[in-house]
């Protein structure tokens, strides 16, 4: 049976404008389970990223509900990386644990072993303008897991990536979530990205964004993000997901 870590219920959106009120989010409702990653698609302006700022607590001018299973820790990666260019790897990525006034020797030691186990051991003492535009998003990525949470969100990870590192970083972040067991709500208007990655994928309508349609994403012999897109069922998923869109 799955577990819920999360419940979406008729959540309302709208804001003024020159012409009167607009609704940007008109109903929107669904769950999400410990473990997946979803990921959420929709036509440019429908919505996405207005989602993950309610979900996160950044917007609270909305009406309806979304409910944590209790004590769900949870954390957001914004859609640019956000690193200061004059810290180290290390001091970039313990800055969330000094916010929240948590940086102890262990989990400074843990944030290192995140380091090392994926790559950047070398690299801790390295100013962020001296690495590639993949490692600063793994960088990004375990400054945003520092703090240990059971869910993160992801705004457009990759979107400022060129194509071939856009792969690579994927199956970086992809490795890393599902190593460390940590649910995933994932924006996106990169209908084979999300494919690649998702366990799901919720197709939200043109705007006033309701659930359009909702797909379990089963891939033959389901791997890494890359190999995903070889699967022969992937173009089906493709076409579906871009007629949802289209339409």
């Amino acid at each position: 049976m799955k577990n819920k870590i999360l419940s979406v219920n008729n959540i309302f959106k709208s804001y003024n404008s020159k012409s009167g009120e607009v609704i940007a989010i008109d109903g929107l409702s669904f769950d999400v389970y410990k473990g997946e990653f979803l990921s959420i698609i929709g036509s440019s302006g429908c919505g996405k990223s207005t989602i993950l700022n309610i979900l996160s607590g950044l917007d609270n001018d909305y009406e309806g509900t979304y409910t944590f299973k209790d004590n769900v820790n949870h954390s957001y990666m914004l859609q640019e990386d956000a690193l200061f260019p004059w810290l180290s790897v290390l001091e970039n990525t313990l800055i969330g644990l000094k916010i929240q006034k948590k940086c102890t020797k262990e989990n400074i030691d843990y944030v290192k072993h995140l380091l090392a186990k994926y790559g950047l051991k070398d690299f801790m003492n390295t100013k962020i303008n001296n690495l590639s535009g993949g490692m600063k998003q793994r960088v990004a990525l375990i400054r945003t897991i520092a703090t240990k949470p059971d869910l993160i969100f992801l705004d457009e990870p990759f979107s400022a990536l060129d194509y071939q590192t856009r792969l690579k970083v994927s199956d970086d972040i992809y490795r890393i979530v599902k190593e460390e067991k940590i649910t995933v709500i994932m924006v996106t208007h990169n209908i084979s990205e999300a494919i690649s990655v998702s366990d799901r994928v919720l197709v939200l309508s043109k705007r006033p964004s309701k659930v359009k349609n909702i797909y379990e994403i089963n891939l033959s012999n389901k791997s890494t993000p890359i190999n995903n897109r070889k699967a022969p069922e992937f173009q089906e998923y493709y076409d579906k997901l871009w007629k949802d869109i289209d339409e």
